[in-house]
């Protein structure tokens, strides 16, 4: 995995640009974040595609979209250990027209509008709460990568980590909850897996989306950093793309030229692996029309 820091110091290798050069360097990295958004758009974002949930309340419509949603891509209403697809109004004409009917309720919506760009609304009016009974499947908005790495050495800290557990804690209190969503490693030979920090317990503590898989130990150096969410085998692309537009803006077009065909041949095979929602498996089409229950699984999938 390349880091934010790692991708903008290849960056400079690249370009010959001196860390010092202020200018410089916030315009590299700003193109490696340019990079990064032709590359989730290029997938549809299927990728780094979000679920949250809400509850559901009887008797009301309308519901707050999460704050970094660009475009809903799926509805569903969960209700009794089962997943019922809501489906799309888009005409705000056709919306207002089924409002028109009045104190009309249900116990499961049948269609979703989205009002504004902060407001989900369901149609009929909901009749029965439900915890967590309304999931919302989206594109989040990227938020630019900004952070330099955090190690023991930069930060006069070590990590103390635990074989089988998700827990780590530091000697000294370095950890700020924007951290989360941040990815570790232990540079201790032991393991060499990144983790990402799921939780924010504490100044001195977090918690891992997995179970440290290493070897059990105190006094243990560590890398904190931001990483591109996008898979660690087109992570370079990003500093290729940087690299291009500063000899672009240089007018050196034959090396613009090279760092371009280097990012648009990464960017292709992405685009060929991940542009899709499978891996290749063979689907038969369902045909549209009414959904059977008996079309559903003896048993849920999960994930």
């Amino acid at each position: 995995m390349l880091t934010f820091q790692n991708l903008y110091n290849r960056a400079l290798d690249m370009t010959g640009v001196q860390s010092t050069s202020v200018t410089d360097v916030a315009n590299l990295k700003a193109d490696i974040n340019q990079g990064l958004r032709l590359f989730k758009n290029a997938a549809r974002r299927y990728w780094t595609r979000q679920e949250k949930t809400a509850n559901i309340v009887a008797g009301q419509q309308y519901y707050q979209l999460p704050p970094d949603c660009v475009r809903v891509t799926a509805v569903k209403v969960l209700s009794s250990g089962l997943n019922y697809p809501v489906q799309p109004i888009d005409s705000e004409e056709l919306w207002n027209a089924y409002n028109i009917i009045p104190a009309t309720t249900i116990n499961l919506p049948q269609f979703y509008f989205i009002r504004g760009n902060n407001e989900i609304g369901l149609y009929p009016i909901p009749s029965t709460s439900y915890t967590n009974g309304l999931a919302v499947s989206y594109e989040p908005r990227l938020i630019d990568m900004t952070y330099d790495d955090i190690t023991d050495t930069t930060s006069g800290a070590t990590a103390t980590v635990s074989n089988g557990s998700s827990t780590v804690t530091f000697s000294s209190g370095i950890i700020l909850p924007n951290m989360v969503g941040r990815w570790i490693q232990f540079t201790n030979g032991s393991d060499g897996n990144w983790y990402q920090i799921s939780i924010y317990n504490s100044t001195t503590s977090i918690e891992l989306n997995n179970m440290y898989a290493g070897v059990s130990g105190s006094s243990q150096s560590f890398t904190i950093g931001q990483a591109p969410d996008i898979p660690e085998d087109y992570q370079l692309a990003l500093a290729y793309y940087s690299a291009y537009n500063f000899y672009l803006k240089r007018k050196d077009t034959g090396t613009a030229t090279l760092y371009k065909s280097l990012f648009e041949d990464l960017l292709q095979q992405y685009k060929e692996t991940y542009a899709s929602k499978t891996t290749g498996q063979v689907q038969k089409a369902q045909p549209d029309g009414p959904i059977s229950l008996f079309w559903f699984p003896p048993t849920g999938l999960t994930g």
